[in-house]
C-alpha cells in the first residue's frame, strides 16, 4: 500500500469515526453517550467547541537501548530540548492540533511540526449535577517530522504517521453556573510507519489533559485555560528513529 492509500484509508476511517461519534438527532438512544442526553437548557448553557494557542516545552530524546547499535549512522542527530508553539481546536466529538518548532521558537538547527485529528466518544458512568465520571475512547492518526540542519545523511528527516486507539477517565466538575472543570487521561497505542518509505512501528502514546472554563463572558464567547502532558514512544523497525518525545503544554483559548 503506498503512501496515498494509507492517508486516504485513515482519513476515511476518522471521518466515519467522527460522524458516528458526533452526538446528533439519531444517536440519542445509543449506549455511549457524551453530551446527546443533557436538556437543552443545560445544553445551551454549555460552549462545546474551543480553539486553543500555547506554548509546549518539549524534549525529544533518542533511546538508551538503541544506542548500543553501533552501524547506526549519526545515532540521536534528531534530538532536541526546547519549546513548541501549539494550536488545539476542540469539540465535543472531534480535536485537531498542530505544533511547530525551530528557529523561531529557540532551538536551533532543528525543525519540528507534528499535526493529528482525533474522533472521541465517551461512556459515562456518573452522572451527577455537578459531577461526572466517564470512560472515553478515542481514535486518532497524526504525522511527526524533524529534522536535522546539520546532518549529512541523504534522509535528514524524522517522518512517522501513526494510526492509534485510545481509552481512558475523565472527571468533569461544575463549579458554579460559569464555571467549570474537565480532566481526563487518555493512553493509546497504535502503529506508526515511515512518510516516504516502507518501515514502521509502533506506538505507545500517553495523554492527559486539564482545561478550566469561564463560560459565557462575553455573549456567547468564554474563556479556558489548559494544561496538557504527553508522552510519545516511538519503537521502529529501524533504530535510528527510536525516539521519545515528552512535552508539556500551557494554552490559553476561547470557547463558543
Amino acid at each position: 500500500m503506498n503512501l496515498y492509500s494509507r492517508y486516504s484509508s485513515m482519513f476515511l476511517c476518522l471521518v466515519v469515526a467522527a460522524i458516528t461519534f458526533y452526538p446528533g438527532q439519531t444517536a440519542r438512544a445509543q449506549m455511549f453517550s457524551v453530551e446527546e442526553d443533557e436538556p437543552v437548557r443545560n445544553r445551551a448553557l454549555t460552549p462545546n467547541t474551543g480553539i486553543y494557542i500555547g506554548l509546549e516545552p518539549a524534549e525529544f530524546d533518542f533511546r538508551e537501548e538503541s544506542m548500543d547499535n553501533q552501524s547506526l549512522p549519526q545515532p540521536g542527530i534528531y534530538e532536541f530540548d526546547g519549546p513548541l508553539l501549539r494550536i488545539r481546536f476542540e469539540t465535543i466529538a472531534f480535536e485537531g492540533y498542530l505544533g511547530v518548532g525551530g528557529g523561531l521558537t529557540g532551538i536551533d538547527d532543528i525543525g519540528y511540526f507534528d499535526g493529528g485529528i482525533k474522533a472521541v466518544r465517551g461512556l459515562r458512568v456518573v452522572r451527577q449535577p455537578t459531577f461526572q465520571l466517564l470512560l472515553p475512547l478515542q481514535l486518532k492518526s497524526s504525522v511527526t517530522s524533524v529534522s536535522n540542519n546539520q546532518a549529512v545523511l541523504t534522509d535528514t528527516q524524522f517522518r512517522q504517521g501513526t494510526f492509534e486507539f485510545g481509552a481512558g477517565g475523565e472527571l468533569r466538575l461544575q463549579l458554579g453556573k460559569q464555571f467549570r472543570i474537565r480532566v481526563n487521561a487518555i493512553p493509546n497505542y497504535g502503529f506508526s510507519f515511515a512518510t516516504g518509505g516502507i518501515f514502521g512501528g509502533q506506538i505507545f502514546d500517553l495523554e492527559t489533559k486539564s482545561r478550566l472554563y469561564a463560560d459565557r463572558l462575553f455573549g456567547d464567547i468564554g474563556l479556558s485555560a489548559g494544561w496538557d502532558y504527553s508522552f510519545k514512544r516511538f519503537d521502529v523497525e529501524e533504530d535510528q528513529f527510536d525516539y521519545n518525545l515528552r512535552s508539556v503544554s500551557f494554552i490559553l483559548g476561547i470557547t463558543f
